[in-house]
């Protein structure tokens, strides 16, 4: 698989994923470059990821400078600096969050198809954001707006959490977690910053719908980085699951504004630590949801 990385746009709010099968990738401003950014701050080779054994290194050359997220501190990189991975670097206007995935075993008796098909078991988190048909309608820019600013106030905390997988759908995104705790932990930290924002605007609020689940996901590479399986659709139809899939629902819950998980999702994470305080699991009931063979039993993460 090679080096995997993230880069955000720090302003502008565009991101864009890339993966490097090298041992050593360079990033810079020369188009012999691995990785080519174009900015008058950023160096002809600005920056070298290397990977020696089973030790990760990073090389800054640049006039500008690296820096390193430590904690909430960011330091300046000097020569060649070991990396423990996932690690996030500010190189100029970019902040790259950078990975490195290992060959994995995978069952010889499955037919691959083209590219490379790897499983894993991971906790996954579905973002959508609601109304944003009816908001393009009325104001395009509006639209857009909505959803460069959620990206905005999600990356940093997907960064923070330990995000393996990220992938953009149009009106939110699907992001992947190599636990069900650092999940949850995301989903109710960027629950909180939307809330926060929608208190503090005058423009049209973020409604939205977070589902969290954990199962089996199979990463499949051709020409472009994607995940796929059946608890990737069972996370999805979490999300937007309403009354009619649970015609005995114990309780009526929200049709937006919510962070919905399975009960799979929520026993793993007891196993694994409690969930913070001021966080009230609510069952919802067992839902039969649309091309799911087996019913999934739901609940709603109320706070305040």
């Amino acid at each position: 698989m090679g080096w995997e990385i993230r880069l955000t746009d720090l302003e502008r709010g565009g991101q864009t994923a890339r993966s490097f099968a090298h041992n050593s990738v360079r990033i810079g401003r020369q188009p012999d470059n691995e990785l080519v950014l174009k900015h008058n701050q950023i160096s002809r080779v600005h920056l070298t990821l290397s990977k020696e054994g089973e030790r990760f290194f990073a090389e800054d050359s640049s006039r500008n400078g690296s820096f390193l997220k430590q904690g909430e501190q960011w330091t300046r990189l000097e020569g060649k600096t070991e990396l423990s991975l996932p690690a996030t670097i500010r190189l100029a206007d970019w902040s790259a969050r950078i990975e490195y995935q290992a060959e994995e075993e995978w069952d010889k008796s499955v037919i691959m198809p083209a590219g490379h098909l790897v499983k894993r078991t991971e906790a996954i988190l579905v973002f959508d954001l609601c109304e944003s048909s009816r908001i393009a309608n009325e104001n395009d820019h509006m639209a857009y707006h909505l959803k460069q600013r959620l990206m905005q106030i999600c990356d940093p905390v997907l960064a923070d959490t330990g995000m393996r997988f990220l992938k953009g759908t149009g009106d939110g995104f699907l992001a992947t977690f190599p636990s069900s705790g650092k999940a949850v932990t995301a989903a109710l930290e960027i629950e909180k910053r939307v809330q926060q924002r929608n208190s503090r605007t005058a423009n049209e609020e973020i409604h939205y719908r977070i589902a969290v689940h954990c199962g089996e996901t199979w990463g499949i590479s051709t020409g472009g980085q994607d995940i796929h399986g059946n608890d990737v659709n069972i996370t999805f139809r979490i999300e937007g699951v309403q009354r009619e899939a649970i015609p005995d629902a114990a309780v009526d819950f929200p049709r937006m504004d919510r962070l919905m998980c399975s009960k799979v999702l929520l026993d793993e994470v007891a196993r694994q630590d409690a969930l913070p305080a001021g966080v009230e699991p609510i069952e919802i009931g067992s839902a039969a949801l649309k091309g799911i063979q087996d019913p999934v039993t739901i609940f709603w993460l109320k706070t305040g």
